[in-house]
């Protein structure tokens, strides 16, 4: 336990030793109060010594904070967080400091306290009220506390391990201090604008070791406990406040005078030798580029059992959940990259956040929104001197698929995809916006504040030149270092940088920096650009809109890439749209030369956060590049072109649907992934919208001719090896799109694999391409089946303990299939009469029955009819109304004259029997009835016939639709369990085989 010191000698020198004062809690008067700590007072310095006995497995904790206070002005109270803290004792020191007689310290003895629950405050006040604490003054406050670890990753918590050599449990402390959470370890000043230093002991047992922020200052063994002593740090937030008291093991290495240590379990030491090379290069590689130096001795990163998140950015002690930092598996190369982006998101967060703070969580997008974009853009510089170092290998797989800018590639389809998709379908707010309770400040931790604000970031770091954001980074840090900023700080410095830039300085929107960026920082949404061409006059015409009805307007960064001057690398601004809704310049204003059929792209590369949509003459214009040479077109934005195209598809507003298609028809010589991911939505969408209609054969022998080249490149002929880093979303959408067309190669590939998993027992997290696409693969494989291997898969199934995952995922599979027999079969089973819930709950199985309709449309007439069949029965369920009502909102026009005779069936038949009565069928007349199929119905009636004409003239007639259609055997297990191949060579035999035991009608 800790003895309590009244002047702390032992800490500073000079400091008068007076007896302790023990104050007990008193009360205030009852007044509002603000969620956010006064700013009457100030620390100066956190003096803690916290003592556990974690080693025995005993969760109580003693702590002893000293803390150093500041008044600026004059105030009844000293006010700080303390959330969760007991068997409080606190002394108040007033700090003098005489000519005469030096630095020293007067108890104060008329004060008391009290705790404020809503807020988490301990108040230091008077016992009567009245100024007691007079600016300039300076106070010394000693609080003695116990508390309890937590089990979960928040403030002080515990977790325990089994030692391999002993079988003995071995347990650790960690902290978890962001947000809010220092306050469940110490009382402090638990907002990011209050930075100051830490000076930090830990006493502990003696068989474990203790590491902080700082380095090991010195340590003192006193029998079976040792109290570790650190170096004080420098200013920073009490979010950043870090230890780890355990029994690890560490491997280091020293690299200009920053050493770096990967700790672990003893028995996982060697596991971390990638993480190091990775933090030590890295780290290198960012004081470089910002030209910033990391300001402390050592870096440590630390794997635990138990994290809050991925990892914890605490200065000089980054906190990982083991996977994200330990390599197990060294062959998953996409797992490796995503691990080397988590750890150099962690390390450039010592620049953003740690060494500049934000002023609030406001700002909160200063420290997330940065490390996001420059932890892969870090990640992207090293691992390019990786690959240009196995490039040289002429005949390394990797070089011959995937060039070595995927890192970015990566950024595409992990950051900005989410941040786009985000905008579309979710309640938003601006990356800069107020919070104030606990719970409104872990909120703010989202996709805006990651990944929008990262992509915003990075349209200015192109938009201004990356040599000029980048200087303007590099001041912004060093101007702010060690101290808190907001996000004018940050502006002004770019504005400043580019004030002195020679040809920023000339453009008439260089002095409104804060204007343009606020404009992004501020708003709730995105915009979109309509770019429309004036053929006759030579002018282009740009209007402005929020991606939802919101009447807000941008400083749009736009630059130009035309048929004469592609220039796809150059990605700085050449213009800014101003905020108005409208806006025309003419070609010579812009100093474009564009012929009538050339074509003309805005947002060179993608790095504006912006959709662009054109008139329907350029995008003719951009087909017929595509299908000339589509590798002029850079790959991202020939990816945004069927990404900023997919609102207006989705909501049927696209001016000419043959365009879409025309731009389509070059994808089957498309080997770059980005454009592929983008596309599978457009595919999926129209797959579904023809489904059923007398253009879908011709559309599923359109999408054979596009995806079978790329199928068979990753897939059939395996070049590469793995599928490298940003393809992987891609390759599952791949498979996907290939076997919904039928495609036999794809459907044999998915057969195979499902047939080891479900037969051969195989662990997909032993195959990195099989676990990322398992759940697709599952689903294909099963929708061909013959009576004999469905009802094989059926009794596995039965066969399966409830709570495996394996159990999960066969449910999850068999609502692929397309027999109808076997669909009854299925349902009948889950729902039935017979049904036992064995395999599902009630609960469970009437909402997989909503699930299925939802996503196998082949089953929609299937359910329709289990319904009418079983409607006496599924009545009993408490939830069948819910999920009858979810399904009729699926319901198209022609089913609705059996679907109102069914709703009076059920209607009556509920009523008679008095069957949930609080429950409400849907009205016949409601407008959700059919509501989910309009878009679709609307889509068949406006361009239906225009895409069966273009198919017609397109794709040569089917001969036999049945080609296209594999169902093959699972009876049987082959020996083995590696990928099938000369897949090609046996495709037809495989197809026809399968015919000879199918009933084709199933499949209309």
């Amino acid at each position: 336990m800790i003895t309590p010191s009244c002047g702390l000698a032992v800490w500073l020198s000079g400091a008068l030793v007076v007896t302790l004062a023990l104050l007990v809690t008193g009360s205030l008067p009852t007044r509002d109060r603000p969620l956010r700590l006064p700013n009457e007072t100030q620390p100066l310095l956190y003096q803690l010594h916290i003592s556990t006995s974690i080693h025995k497995g005993t969760l109580l904790f003693s702590g002893n904070a000293t803390i150093d206070v500041a008044i600026r002005q004059s105030t009844n109270e000293i006010v700080l967080h303390a959330k969760n803290l007991t068997d409080i004792q606190i002394t108040v020191h007033q700090l003098t400091d005489s000519e005469s007689s030096g630095p020293g310290c007067e108890l104060v003895d008329d004060l008391t306290h009290t705790l404020h629950e809503q807020g988490s405050f301990l108040i230091i006040h008077p016992r009567e009220n009245y100024q007691a604490f007079e600016a300039g003054q300076r106070y010394r406050l000693e609080i003695l506390y116990t508390a309890i670890m937590r089990s979960r990753p928040m403030g002080l918590y515990y977790m325990d391990y089994k030692d391999e050599k002993t079988n003995n449990t071995v347990y650790v402390a960690a902290t978890q201090s962001e947000p809010t959470y220092a306050r469940l370890i110490f009382p402090c000043y638990d907002e990011p604008g209050f930075k100051t230093n830490f000076s930090i002991k830990l006493t502990h047992g003696s068989s474990h070791s203790a590491i902080s922020n700082m380095p090991v200052k010195e340590i003192f063994v006193h029998g079976d406990l040792t109290t570790t002593l650190f170096h004080t740090t420098p200013p920073m937030c009490t979010y950043l406040m870090a230890f780890v008291v355990s029994n690890f093991e560490s491997i280091s290495e020293t690299f200009d005078g920053v050493t770096q240590s990967i700790y672990s379990p003893p028995s996982s030491k060697d596991k971390g030798q990638s993480a190091l090379k990775n933090a030590v290069r890295t780290l290198a590689a960012l004081e470089d580029y910002f030209g910033v130096s990391y300001p402390l001795k050592k870096l440590d990163h630390v794997a635990l059992k138990k994290n809050y998140g991925a990892a914890m950015e605490n200065w000089g002690l980054i906190t990982y959940k083991d996977a994200n930092l330990l390599i197990e598996n060294t062959e998953n190369a996409f797992k490796r990259v995503k691990d080397k982006l988590t750890q150099n998101h962690e390390i450039a967060h010592q620049w953003f956040g740690n060494l500049v703070s934000p002023e609030w969580w406001t700002y909160a997008w200063l420290n997330e929104g940065f490390a996001t974009y420059y932890g892969y853009v870090i990640t992207d510089l090293v691992s390019r001197e990786n690959v240009q170092l196995k490039c040289n290998n002429k005949g390394n797989p990797i070089c011959q698929l995937y060039p070595e800018e995927k890192v970015m590639y990566l950024f595409v389809s992990d950051v900005a995809d989410s941040a786009y998709s985000y905008n579309s379908f979710f309640d938003v707010r601006p990356m800069t916006s107020y919070v104030e309770r606990e719970q409104e400040i872990m909120s703010v931790f989202d996709i805006i504040t990651y990944k929008r604000s990262a992509c915003v970031i990075r349209m200015f770091h192109h938009a201004f030149r990356p040599k000029i954001f980048l200087a303007a980074i590099s001041h912004y840090l060093d101007k702010y270092r060690y101290s808190v900023a907001n996000e004018l700080n940050l502006f002004d410095a770019v504005q400043a940088e580019l004030q002195e830039d020679e040809y920023f300085s000339q453009q008439s929107w260089a002095s409104r920096i804060r204007e343009i960026m606020i404009s992004w920082s501020h708003s709730e949404w995105m915009p979109i650009v309509l770019v429309t061409r004036n053929y006759e006059n030579n002018t282009i015409t740009f209007n402005q809109k929020s991606i939802h009805s919101k009447d807000e307007l941008w400083w749009i960064p736009i630059n130009f890439a035309t048929a004469q001057a592609p220039g796809f690398q150059d990605t700085q601004a050449d213009i800014f749209l101003p905020p108005q809704s409208q806006f025309s310049i003419s070609l010579e204003d812009l100093n474009l030369q564009l012929g009538g059929r050339d074509w003309l792209l805005v947002n060179k590369q993608q790095t504006g956060f912006y959709h662009v949509h054109y008139d329907a003459d350029n995008l003719r214009a951009i087909a017929r590049q595509l299908q000339a040479n589509h590798s002029v077109i850079h790959p991202a934005n020939r990816a945004a072109l069927f990404r900023d195209l997919k609102p207006l598809i989705e909501h049927n507003e696209i001016e000419q649907v043959e365009v879409l298609f025309e731009m389509l028809k070059y994808m089957e010589f498309e080997e770059d992934m980005m454009p592929w991911n983008q596309v599978a939505d457009t595919i999926s969408f129209l797959s579904d919208n023809l489904f059923g209609t007398s253009s879908q054969d011709l559309f599923n022998e359109f999408v054979r001719r596009l995806v079978t080249p790329i199928f068979r490149r990753l897939f059939v002929d395996n070049v590469g090896g793995q599928v490298y880093h940003s393809t992987q979303d891609a390759k599952e959408q791949i498979v996907k799109m290939a076997c919904m067309a039928d495609l036999p190669e794809c459907l044999e590939y998915t057969r195979h694999l499902t047939k080891q998993y479900i037969y051969k027992r195989l662990n997909p997290e032993n195959d990195p391409d099989f676990y990322v696409l398992y759940d697709t693969v599952t689903c294909m494989g099963v929708r061909h089946l013959s009576d004999t291997d469905f009802h094989g898969v059926i009794e596995v199934l039965q066969a399966e303990d409830r709570s495996s995952v394996s159990h999960d995922d066969l449910i999850y599979a068999l609502r692929c299939t397309h027999s109808h027999r076997h669909l009854l079969f299925y349902l009948d089973l889950l729902l039935g009469e017979n049904s036992t819930h064995l395999i599902l709950t009630d609960p469970e199985a009437m909402m997989y029955l909503f699930y299925i309709y939802k996503t196998n449309l082949g089953a929609r007439p299937v359910i329709w009819a289990f319904i009418d069949r079983n409607y006496k029965l599924l009545c009993r369920s408490p939830s069948f109304v819910e999920h009858f009502n979810q399904i009729a909102e699926f319901l198209p026009r022609q089913q609705r004259p059996h679907f109102l005779r069914l709703r009076q069936s059920i209607a009556s038949h509920m009523e008679l029997e008095k069957l949930n009565p609080d429950e409400k069928l849907i009205d016949v007349q409601s407008p959700l009835v059919g509501k989910k199929m309009r878009i679709r119905e609307g889509f068949l009636d406006k361009f239906e016939q225009q895409i069966h004409s273009w198919l017609l003239s397109e794709v040569p007639p089917l001969t036999v639709k049945s080609d296209a259609i594999l169902a093959a055997s699972l009876s049987s297990v082959a020996n083995g369990s590696s990928r099938p191949r000369g897949i090609l060579k046996d495709a037809t035999r495989v197809v026809r085989r399968a015919l000879r035991s199918i009933d084709l009608s199933l499949y209309r």
